[in-house]
């Protein structure tokens, strides 16, 4: 099942429908690249690769669709999102992992698949790294007196050599495993810290939460010989217990608890749920978002140069203070450090835009977009807020960014993770079901007649621009590619075009034919370039399906792999949207609407986008053109035009329980206009 964006509905509203765009910053916005995922967690992109973003759903509880639904299976799945198509292909899944553990004792689901991250020699060896609740094989072991239900497994995958759309299930290999005592607080992210990549270490980072239950009851926290509430680090490239199956690692020289008393594996103590962490691509500096219990949600941090073996100080610490409640509170034990940024739990903070209860960590943004570089991002699962801060001053530089990463379609309601690509931007997921990404705005414009439909690209920069590949999306499916003078075959290398753009290569389009929610062309080389003010005239009419829905989105890869999104202007019509009902797109309400609108009525649009129903009359956005959008229709005509102005224009009464079926018959009323030919509705 290949999906996109779920296709947005033209609403039915009394006034004429408008597009609200969202309070935005000057140099860039939130762009929702899909809202088909099935409580996604993760999401990133694999080393070299910045076509396909992999996203990993959770899984671990009963399915919200039919069982064993590709999209809504409870078992854990990494599928892929193609940035070249839109898609996301729920048949093929990028890994299917077939003993996730489906406990549900929560309403929050804390089993399945929680995280992944790739070897930084994936491009060689394809390998990669899940952290996931599975079943037991066996008779389960008992955990601080408590049956074991599960365990999380961290396990090494491998990409299969003829497919890379693929991983090999067979090529599980488990690098290390944790029974659990329960079914909370399985906070588990992995990552490799850059500076050491760049000095030849593969050192794996793994966090651990405590082991759940409320307060640590085990005081697993301060335990330095338990796994629990710990970031683990060990070497995936070596194996210094050969003899057994469940730990195939090295333990790196440095680990700070190496000869001393502590578990070898063990580089930092004290967390209670870590749910995610990060390392800035830039600095290595690490910082870790730990879930609070009672009072206060923390973010910590761990310099580059640090030897390991801090202790952020639970169960005795919440935050900086001795933990409030349970009688488990104490002084800083040694080592501590307190976290660098905290806030409070609702009703205990007096400013709303900074609490909730359970913390998201996030990144120090380091992509293209100037106004965010070097800022810290981050939010919270359960109030939707997201914010960030100047790591050289939290507290004092602390930004709600709520309104700033107000998305250009659907809402954020629960941030599960942040992400990375390759350039740096930054991706938003939403345990909802939805993945976003914050996009730089780019001085490349989309034009849109309204009137006509024709669309053209400028290049308003200042500078010629070399282009790789350009994407157009829309939710309601308003494009229309036959109408399109693409480049490829037409402005690309000779002999297929005239070389215009692009004397060198030929380009190809990549997305399918006739999608009218997606369009994308690529150069099959170094790409083509758009002069000083240069433009592109990609339809001369027909290219945008007119409705009153204006949510066209322009998405750029530049000659360096970076990727942009360039900014959307629709021009006629006074300047303002068009308005219901007016079904010929001609900026009044008449007669003319009225006959295109009974030509359409009851008749079949199934297969139709969202903007070709709406042409045909459904006004609400159900999918046909009944009684409802009658309604509405002569709702805005008499608004348009005065009270009683439909019924004395057209001879249709007050529309009684007969009108809808005699709004099929061909003798009905006193009608103006040409009638369309009904055939056109199938078109």
């Amino acid at each position: 099942m290949l999906r996109r964006t779920a296709t947005a509905t033209l609403l039915a509203v009394a006034a004429p429908l408008l597009c609200v765009t969202p309070l935005a910053a000057a140099g860039y916005h939130v762009k929702r690249l899909t809202d088909d995922l099935h409580i996604p967690v993760y999401a990133t992109t694999a080393p070299g690769d910045n076509n396909r973003i992999f996203i990993a759903q959770l899984g671990g509880v009963a399915a919200d669709g039919t069982d064993g639904s590709p999209i809504t299976s409870g078992l854990g799945r990494i599928v892929i999102y193609d940035r070249t198509t839109g898609l996301v292909d729920y048949n093929n899944p990028f890994l299917t992992i077939n003993d996730t553990s489906l406990l549900e004792e929560y309403a929050v689901p804390e089993v399945g698949l929680f995280g992944m991250t790739f070897h930084p020699d994936f491009q060689t060896n394809g390998k990669f790294y899940v952290n996931v609740a599975v079943n037991h094989v066996g008779t389960p072991p008992t955990v601080d007196g408590s049956l074991s239900e599960f365990k999380t497994v961290v396990r090494e995958y491998t990409v299969d050599p003829g497919n890379p759309n693929f991983a090999n299930p067979l090529s599980a290999r488990t690098i290390l495993s944790l029974n659990q005592p329960h079914s909370n607080h399985n906070g588990s992210w992995l990552g490799f810290s850059p500076q050491e990549v760049a000095a030849g270490e593969r050192n794996l980072y793994i966090t651990q939460g405590d082991g759940g239950m409320q307060r640590d009851p085990s005081n697993h926290g301060q335990d330095k010989n338990s796994w629990f509430g710990k970031v683990m680090r060990v070497d995936v490239n070596g194996d210094a217990f050969p003899a057994d199956p469940e730990r195939n690692y090295a333990i790196p020289a440095d680990n700070p608890y190496v000869g001393v008393d502590g578990a070898d594996e063990l580089w930092a103590i004290g967390l209670r749920n870590p749910w995610r962490a990060s390392f800035d691509r830039q600095t290595s500096d690490f910082w870790i978002g730990d879930v609070g219990q009672d009072r206060r949600e923390e973010i910590n941090f761990q310099p580059a140069s640090s030897a390991g073996g801090e202790n952020y100080g639970w169960r005795l610490r919440e935050g900086s203070v001795a933990s409030p409640t349970g009688g488990i509170g104490g002084p800083p034990p040694a080592g501590n450090v307190n976290p660098t940024y905290e806030y409070f739990h609702p009703g205990l903070s007096p400013d709303p835009a900074f609490q909730g209860n359970s913390v998201t960590g996030g990144y120090v943004y380091r992509g293209p977009v100037s106004e965010l570089q070097g800022r810290y991002v981050f939010g919270d699962a359960v109030s939707g807020h997201l914010w960030s801060f100047n790591p050289a001053n939290p507290s004092g530089t602390v930004q709600n960014m709520d309104a700033l990463f107000a998305p250009d379609a659907g809402q954020i309601v629960s941030v599960t993770s942040f992400g990375e690509d390759n350039q740096g931007n930054l991706l938003i997921v939403d345990g909802a079901g939805q993945l976003f990404q914050v996009m730089p705005n780019f001085a490349v414009t989309l034009t849109v007649n309204r009137a006509t439909g024709a669309m053209t690209l400028l290049n308003e920069t200042g500078a010629v621009t070399g282009i790789r590949s350009y994407s157009i999306s829309s939710d309601v499916g308003a494009i229309n590619a036959a109408g399109f003078q693409t480049i490829a075959g037409n402005l690309d290398a000779p002999p297929g075009g005239n070389g215009s753009i692009d004397p060198n290569d030929d380009w190809q389009v990549t997305s399918a034919a006739g999608n009218r929610g997606f369009f994308r062309e690529a150069s099959l080389g170094d790409g083509g370039a758009l002069g000083v003010g240069g433009q592109l005239n990609l339809s001369g009419s027909g290219g945008w399906i007119r409705s009153p829905v204006e949510d066209l989105a322009l998405s750029i890869t530049l000659a360096d792999g970076s990727i942009v999104a360039g900014t959307v202007e629709y021009v006629g019509n006074g300047g303002q949207p068009l308005g219901r009902s007016d079904l010929n797109f001609d900026g009044q309400l008449t007669v003319a609407d009225w006959s295109v609108f009974r030509s359409f009525n009851l008749t079949n649009l199934a297969g139709l986008s969202d903007a070709e129903q709406y042409g045909r009359g459904d006004l609400d956005g159900d999918g046909v053109n009944n009684f409802k959008d009658f309604r509405l229709f002569q709702a805005d005509y008499d608004a348009a035009n005065g009270a009683g102005a439909f019924a004395s224009a057209t001879g249709v009464p007050e529309p009684g329980g007969w009108l809808l079926c005699c709004l099929t018959l061909p003798a009905f009323g006193m009608l103006r206009g040409t009638q369309l030919a009904p055939g056109f509705a199938q078109g």
